[in-house]
């Protein structure tokens, strides 16, 4: 695993695992439907050969509509056979303000990953959270560590050009264009 490789590699890992967490709330959250924005910080630890991978930071934006959790689940499902991962839920806890879950992944070498997700709905403008997934394996060097701290925000009820269940990339952190 090269350094370039890493960072894009482990944010796709984290949005997928996020959308199959996020997938197994079958009660949308209380927060307004349309446009968000997430700003997305990434701290990766525990790269092999000693690798520092400073933290990495990317701004996201998303339709959120009511039913684009239980499309969500239902896509994942419709692709788990196809998966050489087979991932399982547990200690899910849903209420009007917080949401959390486990998530546990296996791939076929025998890679491991074990992802906690951790959701405040401050209100229905706006929620923040975090996730830390610890991951091992037979190439991975003990104590690889991803932790991401997540910040969402409301934008518009129109989604414009950004279709349910599909993200769109739109730079840095308050959607300054990459560096």
């Amino acid at each position: 695993m090269n350094l370039r490789s890493a960072v894009p590699s482990a944010l796709a890992a984290l949005f997928s695992l996020a959308t199959f967490a996020s997938a197994q709330t079958v009660t949308p959250p209380p927060m307004k439907m349309g446009l968000w924005q997430s700003d997305v910080t990434v701290q990766m630890s525990g790269m092999p050969n000693g690798v520092s991978v400073p933290p990495h930071a990317v701004t996201s934006q998303f339709c959120m509509t009511p039913n684009t959790w239980q499309d969500s689940l239902r896509n994942l499902q419709n692709r788990r056979p196809n998966m050489p991962v087979n991932c399982t839920t547990s200690n899910v806890q849903q209420d009007g303000h917080h949401y959390s879950a486990d998530v546990q992944c296996t791939a076929q070498q025998g890679f491991t990953t074990n992802v906690h997700v951790d959701m405040q709905f401050d209100s229905d403008e706006s929620m923040h959270g975090t996730t830390t997934m610890n991951m091992s394996g037979p190439n991975a060097p003990p104590g690889m560590q991803m932790n991401s701290t997540v910040k969402s925000k409301f934008l518009n009820s129109d989604c414009g050009d950004v279709k349910p269940g599909q993200g769109k990339m739109v730079g840095a952190p308050g959607g300054a264009p990459p560096s």
